[in-house]
């Protein structure tokens, strides 16, 4: 989706050699044969019968076919070495071609804060050298980035421009690419007939041109659009035509394919196939190095492991794509992951209560502890001055610190009295239990020790780990609380639930259990607070909608 192919820039004074050698190269990019266009670009860079001029653009083109191979530190090199050779010669042009590819590496790897800087710089020398089409040009690339962070209309809007530049120039085939993007763009609005226009348009385009590498670029796009319109077969007919084609490279949306096969199967229940597809698309993010493409699988793996109620694999993918858009969120690269993550977050919080929820179902007595713990335990950790990224993940752990409680016998979990020293021992071994549930989830923030530390008191009499006072981690220290709080209150089969007046009496009677100031914090709270109803869905939304902005 990025307009990438500079216009070709033949010095009328070059010998036929050095023109051939050129019209090969650039053969070689048209039928997507990258490693043979370089192997040319290299020898121009060096061949003394092509005039300065020449071998300036040779060093940008090797730079651009580096790039289309995936190794972005070579084209790095070689372009910083372009932007300081035009510079040298005092040719706008020159340096703006130069600074043009040099953003499209750093777009290419995410940053695009930085590439968006680069653009605007390479647009000014641009206008300088009055040289419309690399102006259009960068104006395909300026909308490339306004799509990727989520500003669609901008990113049309900026196409647009580039597509009059191209019109008004007779640039066919470079007017295809920048409709290629118009129909991406049109596609992510949710306006089909407008992105199957535009396709078919650029299609046409680039048919004529005998552009077989923008064709491919095409039809994996098209392959998009008929999944996001759930036109299943004809997607799937495309994306196996896509991988029989024979290419000497690695064609860049070949990871692409991979994970809409793996989409489709999913769709239609396919799962073996499904996580085959999902995982080949997986490799190709890893070699190929593009962290967009890897934690759009991750996403996607998730949702097929929820499909199958495979709790655990779901929230390791989950994790793994909230950790990468987060990673990208963090550098500014990418507004739209700020509504990815959302929806991420609010899928981690479904999974957690629904797997904390399942091993309720066992305790009769229990319903809806996790919940109500999470709840009092989130109000504790906001007044004791969490933020709002670190609430979210305490939340999780909140809703999860009881999972080791699979292991416990539901006639266990559910006697009516005091339990014998074997029951007790097995009993004392969930929060361990628990751990081990998630030792291969690579949670941040303290959920580890929320699910194993819960039962720690602060006089060191409490288990797994005998901890005494500020040793015992702090929002261990909290969920106690929370956790005592929500048992003391809630009916049990031996006894109904107590008062708040009650419960509080009967905690600070117990001062070796918890932290003294997080104690008198809560029931200061708790003493004021409006809690008959217990924690709706409503007050618990207080802490699900509060970590999603």
């Amino acid at each position: 989706m990025i307009g990438r192919r500079p216009t070709i820039e033949l010095q009328a004074a070059e010998s036929p050699t050095v023109k051939e050698r050129i019209a090969t190269a650039k053969q070689a990019e048209r039928e997507g044969r990258w490693s043979d266009a370089c192997v040319v670009y290299e020898r121009l860079v060096r061949d003394p019968e092509a005039n300065a001029h020449t071998r300036l653009a040779a060093l940008r083109w090797l730079g651009r076919a580096y790039l289309e191979q995936g190794n972005r530190s070579a084209a790095f090199d070689v372009l910083e070495a372009a932007v300081a050779a035009a510079d040298v010669t005092g040719s706008p042009a020159s340096v703006a071609q130069a600074l043009n590819v040099v953003g499209i590496v750093y777009q290419m790897g995410g940053d695009l804060d930085q590439a968006a800087t680069i653009y605007a710089a390479a647009r000014a020398k641009a206008e300088i050298a009055s040289d419309g089409s690399l102006i259009a040009m960068i104006d395909q690339n300026v909308g490339t980035v306004a799509m990727i962070r989520g500003d669609l209309r901008g990113a049309l809007e900026a196409f647009r421009l580039s597509q009059l530049g191209y019109q008004a120039l007779g640039m066919r085939n470079h007017e295809a690419q920048v409709l290629n993007n118009i129909g991406l763009a049109y596609m992510e609005l949710g306006e089909f007939a407008a992105a199957e226009d535009a396709y078919a348009e650029a299609a046409r385009a680039f048919a004529e041109e005998g552009d077989r590498a923008r064709q491919l670029d095409l039809a994996a796009n098209q392959v998009q659009l008929y999944i996001a319109s759930k036109r299943y077969d004809e997607a799937l007919v495309q994306s196996e035509q896509l991988l029989d084609v024979s290419t000497d490279d690695v064609p860049p949306w070949r990871g692409d394919v991979f994970r809409h096969i793996g989409v489709i199967a999913r769709e239609r229940a396919q799962f073996d196939k499904a996580a085959e597809y999902l995982g080949k698309a997986e490799q190709h993010a890893i070699e190929t190095g593009d962290l967009l493409l890897k934690a759009d699988v991750a996403e996607q793996q998730a949702e097929l492991y929820w499909g199958q109620k495979r709790h655990r694999e779901m929230l390791q993918s989950l994790n793994e794509a909230h950790a990468l858009y987060s990673q990208l969120k963090a550098n500014h690269r990418l507004a739209h992951v700020e509504k990815r993550n959302g929806a991420l977050e609010s899928r981690f919080v479904e999974i957690a209560a629904q797997w904390g929820n399942s091993i309720e179902s066992k305790d009769r007595y229990t319903q809806g502890h996790c919940e109500r713990v999470a709840f009092f335990a989130c109000v504790l950790a906001d007044s004791a001055g969490f933020n709002a990224r670190s609430l979210f993940w305490f939340r999780i752990g909140a809703l999860l610190h009881d999972i080791g409680k699979i292991i416990v016998p539901t006639e266990v979990l559910n006697k009516p009295g005091k339990l014998t020293p074997e029951e007790w021992e097995v009993m004392k071994r969930h929060p361990e239990a628990g751990l081990e549930l998630v030792s291969d989830i690579d949670f941040p923030g303290d959920i580890r020790a929320i699910i194993r530390n819960h039962h720690e008191r602060w006089d060191g009499t409490g288990y797994p780990d005998g901890l005494v006072g500020e040793k015992i981690p702090f929002a261990a220290r909290i969920l106690c609380v929370a956790d005592v709080y929500d048992a003391l209150t809630t009916t049990r089969s031996y006894r109904p639930g107590l008062t708040h007046l009650r419960a509080a009496e009967i905690m600070r009677s117990s001062p070796g259990q918890f932290d003294p100031e997080l104690l008198d914090m809560f029931l200061a709270w708790a003493e004021t607070a409006d809690i008959p109803g217990r924690s709706t869905p409503q007050r618990l939304a207080i802490f699900a909608g509060g970590v999603l902005s």
